[in-house]
């Protein structure tokens, strides 16, 4: 009895020494048990989460009016803006800041007005969608004037007009058509002087013919296709051209080359075959006879022999430019462009 009694304690005993051990760990799983993150923001309410707005650009039955938008701007706009538009309360966009107008669009504009910015209010109720294409194209006026339009309008006949017509609507497969509101709308001046710098398609880079601040001229009259910017007091005198406008004084280095090619060499008359269709066709047409006014016919035998004579002069045309051409130095190679001549020469043939 008394041994049944030992075994009985040391049973026990050994229970609660087991109990008071520190328990092993468990074998570490292949994936790890992911941990919630815990709540910051309160749940939304079922059902009170707003739709989001979505403007639909109303474009105007008639040209918008920088005119009309100027009385629009007065009555609904200068107490916060100010009547010179640099901005009269904390947080009023300043419509004189360069930077910030170059980087806007029409498009953008029109919603801001549409729906409403910040402290800003919707005028969708108070102004109709055609007064509120009239107030923003009012508002452009701020970020240019008179001189810089006329300064525009001149270069833009002298360099574009060939290409995009005297109208804006485009005379040429491509050339794009400024009097299309759709298309200019969703386009901010720092895009179009993007192209007009660089280049795009068959459309030459003008970085090497037209200083920047001649640049942004163009652009600001190319916008006036899309709507009048015609306003009471101002004038806008278009000054004559130039004679440096129309007057090509060539490099030396151009005048005094020749061809490095044979004239009839077929590797270069080939290579600038491709120059050729991909640069010159939309001006000179494909077979070399001119497609818009001004330019010359390279069918002529008295153009072929002067081409042969003169290569220099030539090549000194195609690097610099003249009149409406744009020079090409700054995208095809003198290489490149005695290519370009050597296929020119065959087109008399």
């Amino acid at each position: 009895m008394r041994q049944k009694t030992q075994m009985l304690l040391l049973l026990g005993l050994t229970i609660l020494l087991g109990a008071c051990a520190v328990p092993q760990s468990l074998p570490v799983g292949p994936t790890p048990i992911p941990m919630l993150i815990p709540a910051t923001e309160p749940a939304s309410i079922l059902g009170a989460t707003a739709a989001p707005s979505f403007i639909i650009l109303s474009y105007p039955a008639r040209l918008p009016s920088a005119a009309r938008g100027q009385s629009l701007y007065q009555t609904n706009c200068a107490r916060c803006h100010g009547a010179d538009g640099k901005g009269a309360v904390p947080g009023a966009r300043n419509f004189n800041d360069l930077d910030y107008m170059r980087g806007e669009n029409p498009g953008y504009f029109y919603t801001a007005v549409t729906e409403g910015r910040g402290e800003m209010p919707s005028f969708k109720d108070t102004l109709t969608s055609d007064e509120r294409w009239d107030v923003i194209f009012y508002v452009w006026h701020f970020s240019t004037g008179a001189e810089t339009l006329a300064s525009g309008k001149s270069l833009f006949e002298t360099n574009c007009a060939a290409c995009h017509g005297t109208d804006g609507t485009g005379k040429v497969l491509g050339a794009a058509d400024f009097t299309d509101l759709r298309l200019v709308d969703s386009l901010a001046p720092r895009d179009l002087y993007l192209i007009v710098t660089q280049g795009k398609g068959s459309m030459p880079a003008w970085q090497g013919r037209l200083l920047q601040n001649e640049r942004w001229a163009v652009i600001d009259y190319l916008r006036t296709f899309s709507y009048d910017p015609t306003l009471q007091g101002e004038v806008v005198s278009v000054p004559p051209p130039t004679e440096a406008a129309s007057t090509l004084v060539c490099d030396p280095t151009y005048l005094s080359q020749s061809n490095p090619f044979a004239w009839g060499d077929k590797a270069a008359i080939t290579a600038g075959q491709v120059i050729f269709s991909q640069s010159c066709v939309i001006c000179h047409a494909k077979d070399g006879s001119g497609s818009l006014p001004g330019m010359p016919n390279f069918t002529l035998a008295q153009t072929q022999s002067a081409l042969h004579t003169n290569g220099g002069e030539y090549l000194c045309v195609v690097a610099e430019g003249r009149n409406a051409m744009p020079g090409w130095k700054e995208t095809l190679s003198v290489k490149q462009m005695w290519q370009a001549l050597t296929y020119i020469a065959t087109l008399g043939k």
